[in-house]
């Protein structure tokens, strides 16, 4: 949202920056313009959803139908909460519009271009109680030899060969007496209840019959349990077990904690980063290039390291013996894929391989909503391109939301849309060029490491010439002022201290009326 004059005076540190974000919020809330984010009142819009989907699975056109005023009704309160909440917290003023955004998309994506409760299963173990201790047998994942398509499981192939799975010796114990199945909505509360939680919450649809491409599937004990759909079963199947995932996110987690605290430290020499204008000198060379480089870092370190926490609590510290299946070794496939995938396919590869893809669920059933009501078939070639558009527009619609509830400097519209709306230019363009190239017998020429250099360079130079667009609008909204650390060894070891967690971040509000009162963020 602009602000003009956001700044009393000009900002002399980080921590000066953020008492004039104070400052502003509230003399906003003094006009009772704004409201701080209360907990429950500006949460409604997407527990409305958890309350349409916990109905009882009848076969009522009543309930069916109601579907479409619930949707309304989301639509109504998460944009409310979007135009009307404010917060000092820097994470906490974009996540109100890039999570309210998000609830929008979910909701349609559950209950308008699909009917969860009757189109989605999800794999269980028979006889063991959700949150219980389950059989051993679950414990294990391929390495993605094999992807759904949303009904059926299939192989996976890279560059028209099947992608075998590897082999572990870390092999689980099994027993013949388990048995799985593919479980729609509930009949019991309890059972509805947990069944529905996750699926609110499980965007990739891991564990699922919607699961996304790309993704492991479940262990080949579970695959020979399974029916309606039957999925084929791999000669081969390895097992990702709970010592598997120590292995490979533990120490990732660590790596990532040290590179945060290195970001954080490296960015507050740069006061651009403060939330302050591009205009600002800065301490680098080629500053516009530099500060796209450490943004787009930055962005990555901080999402891996949100990413790895579902992982290490769940499956690793909590596990089975605490959250039974739900700790499911195999349900906690990576979040980002392989660099390979830039060095094959350029700028499609980085954004449909390599980047992570807990949207892409969403985005490509809004994109063949699209499709349906334009009447273009899904492979047609302008049905393909309408769901490509169709998905830059609704994550540049979540990121323009999250820049316009943030107190700083933005401009959703020429910020964060445009960059996600000129992506799809990017890839066609490559794509036409690659094109071009094979017809007229010149591609074939160029060495396979020569076209791979080609298209790494031209996703750093896309990215360094577009990179801006977004990279200042995170800097505008004030993202880079929160603490992604608790303790700085850097900073600490420089004599600035080594804790760096404190503040007021969450307080009690009272409303107009008792329901508007609640936990102000």
């Amino acid at each position: 949202m602009l602000l003009p004059h956001l700044f009393t005076s000009t900002p002399s540190s980080p921590q000066d920056v953020l008492s004039q974000f104070q400052q502003k919020l509230d003399s906003l809330l003094a006009t009772g313009k704004y409201t701080p984010f209360v907990y429950p009142y500006n949460a409604f819009g997407p527990n409305l959803l958890i309350l349409y989907l916990l109905l009882p699975p009848l076969n009522s056109k009543a309930i069916y139908y109601l579907r479409y005023p619930v949707f309304a009704l989301i639509i109504y309160l998460s944009v409310s909460a979007i135009i009307e909440c404010r917060s000092a917290m820097v994470t906490v003023g974009y996540g109100i519009g890039l999570l309210n955004a998000w609830a929008i998309l979910w909701s349609a994506t559950l209950i308008i271009f699909n009917d969860a409760r009757v189109d989605f299963k999800r794999i269980e173990e028979q006889g063991v109680k959700c949150g219980s201790r389950s059989n051993r047998n679950a414990q294990g994942i391929t390495t993605g030899a094999y992807v759904s398509d949303g009904h059926s499981l299939k192989p996976r192939y890279v560059d028209g060969v099947v992608k075998q799975p590897r082999q572990t010796s870390h092999e689980p114990d099994t027993s013949e007496d388990s048995h799985f199945t593919w479980q729609s909505l509930p009949q019991t509360f309890l059972h509805r209840l947990d069944w529905v939680i996750d699926l609110v919450s499980n965007f990739r649809g891991v564990r699922w019959n919607y699961q996304i491409t790309g993704l492991a599937p479940p262990p080949p004990q579970i695959h020979s349990s399974l029916k309606d759909p039957k999925p084929p079963l791999p000669n081969k199947q390895s097992h990702l077990t709970r010592k598997d995932l120590i292995h490979r996110d533990v120490p990732t987690f660590v790596i990532c904690y040290f590179a945060q605290d290195v970001l954080k430290y490296i960015t507050l020499q740069d006061p651009y980063f403060w939330s302050l204008p591009p205009s600002t000198p800065s301490p680098f060379p080629y500053p516009r290039a530099i500060r796209t480089v450490l943004t787009l870092l930055y962005v990555y370190n901080s999402l891996l390291v949100i990413f790895l926490l579902a992982p290490i609590v769940f499956a690793i510290l909590l596990g089975p013996e605490w959250l039974g299946q739900h700790a499911w070794s195999w349900i906690y496939p990576p979040y980002f894929g392989v660099t390979s995938q830039v060095w094959k396919k350029g700028l499609a590869g980085f954004w449909g391989g390599w980047w992570h893809q807990v949207f892409r669920y969403a985005f490509e059933q809004a994109g063949e909503f699209a499709g349906r009501c334009a009447g273009w078939g899904k492979k047609s070639q302008r049905g393909a391109m309408l769901r490509v558009f169709v998905a830059f527009a609704c994550s540049g619609i979540l990121h323009a939301c999250a820049s316009y509830s943030t107190l700083g400097n933005t401009r959703p519209i020429g910020g964060s849309f445009a960059f996600f709306m000129v992506q799809p230019i990017g890839i066609l363009g490559q794509r036409a060029l690659s094109g071009w190239l094979k017809k007229a017998g010149v591609r074939e020429k160029i060495p396979t490491w020569l076209r791979g250099l080609g298209n790494v360079v031209a996703v750093v130079g896309w990215c360094c010439l577009v990179g801006p667009l977004v990279a200042d609008e995170f800097s505008a909204a004030g993202i880079w002022l929160y603490e992604p650390v608790p303790i700085s060894f850097i900073r600490g070891l420089k004599g600035e201290g080594w804790w760096h967690w404190g503040g007021r971040w969450v307080s009690w509000y009272t409303g107009d009326r008792w329901w508007q009162s609640g936990l102000a963020f």
